[in-house]
């Protein structure tokens, strides 16, 4: 091996210098590393650890939650019967709220916080039905054991509860307070003016005595009968508007349309229903009397609530209610793509005004406007809507 001459080694003493400089230091670096990393690692498991401990030292008792307390002030004689937390499903949607329950009133929110929480709905008692017909209100799966449908007017959702007893208790929790605030109607029996619409040549309009307990089925089984029409309670249905600017909402057959209407006369007329809906009045309010009944003479005829009795359409391909002409158009399924097109254009549509004076035939028209001022007899449509057609097929 040779010997290194006199510069090599100074250019090899002055290349590890300064890295045994560094190996001085590296101790104290490799500590502060070391304290970083811990500090990083526990963070997590101490925000986990500090929110289960708040969570197990500091339970919320529903009577002592301040949206309770605030409800029960409003009313001395309102009493708390329960809380719990559900999940509401209709149609494609479900939604996870808390059900807070009183002798008069249900009130349906959603939780901000452990303690806080925003009311979504807001419901009497004396005006909800419960019913099994689960399949009717929502798609998918759903279990039986722990559901049941809950609805008022104008709604219907599935309650899904977090097991069979709770499920069990609170359907008889609703069904007791439902008797007891029917109990309390006053009045009991209420005149309901019933359309007749798409049912051969039988009357225009009939006016029944219809009661509080009575179903939607029992005022269809009385409708039939005041109208003279042949056929079965199946074969019909109940729809209810409740003002000209919503479309009309077709009835199971377990709802209560005394329930409907009189709330719809003691919200003087508004259609704030579902999970919207909007605050009610005290129910021992003079409102409800049986001088309530005449403010549903002073609204006005577009905001009035009105029942029209159709033929049920999934029936139409077993009871032939046209002449086979025009069944053809109720056969075939229309597609959603031409919704601007027939949307309004066929008097016929379950979505049409249901008003006295929109009974009759309605044009054709896109997007609101007559077809007549936008398709010429000689060019038909524009290019515009030309081109859309071409990019929506």
């Amino acid at each position: 091996m040779e010997a290194m001459s006199p510069q090599q080694g100074a250019m090899g003493q002055n290349r590890t210098d300064p890295l045994a400089g560094e190996g001085k230091t590296l101790p104290d670096n490799k500590k502060k590393m070391k304290t970083l990393a811990q500090r990083r690692q526990s963070a997590p498991s101490l925000v986990i650890s500090k929110a289960l401990t708040r969570s197990r030292t500091h339970p919320v008792s529903p009577e002592s939650c301040p949206l309770v307390q605030a409800f029960l002030a409003e009313c001395p004689a309102r009493l708390f019967s329960g809380h719990v937390q559900a999940q509401l499903k209709t149609g494609l949607q479900t939604q996870e709220r808390h059900l807070f329950l009183f002798n008069d009133t249900l009130l349906v929110a959603k939780a901000k916080s452990p303690t806080h929480f925003k009311v979504k709905a807001q419901v009497r008692v004396c005006e909800m039905w419960t019913s099994n017909c689960m399949e009717e209100v929502c798609e998918g799966s759903t279990n039986p054991e722990r559901s049941f449908v809950v609805g008022w007017p104008t709604c219907n959702f599935v309650a899904t509860f977090s097991s069979e007893e709770h499920k069990d208790k609170w359907l008889e929790l609703i069904k007791s307070g439902i008797l007891e605030g029917k109990d309390r109607d006053d009045p009991k029996t209420v005149p309901l003016k019933i359309f007749a619409k798409d049912i051969g040549n039988c009357a225009y309009a009939k006016t029944l005595a219809v009661g509080n307990a009575d179903s939607t089925d029992d005022v269809i089984r009385m409708a039939l009968q005041q109208f003279g029409i042949s056929g079965c309670v199946k074969d019909h249905r109940l729809w209810v508007s409740s003002s000209k600017d919503e479309p009309p909402y077709p009835l199971i057959g377990h709802e209560f349309p005394f329930s409907v209407k009189m709330s719809h006369i003691r919200d003087g007329g508004s259609s704030a229903g579902g999970l919207a809906g909007g605050a009610i009045g005290d129910p021992s309010s003079p409102t409800d009397c049986p001088g309530v009944l005449l403010l549903d003479q002073w609204l006005p005829p577009d905001n009035q609530c009105q029942f029209i009795l159709k033929p049920n359409r999934a029936l139409l391909g077993q009871t032939p209610l046209m002449e086979p002409a025009q069944q053809k158009t109720f056969k075939r399924k229309r597609s959603l793509i031409n919704w601007p097109f027939w949307k309004g254009s066929n008097p016929q549509l379950d979505g049409a005004p249901l008003s006295p004076t929109a009974l009759g035939p309605a044009q054709g028209r896109l997007f609101g406007r007559p077809l007549s001022s936008i398709c010429s007899p000689d060019h038909g449509l524009p290019k515009a809507v030309m081109d859309m057609l071409v990019h929506l097929y």
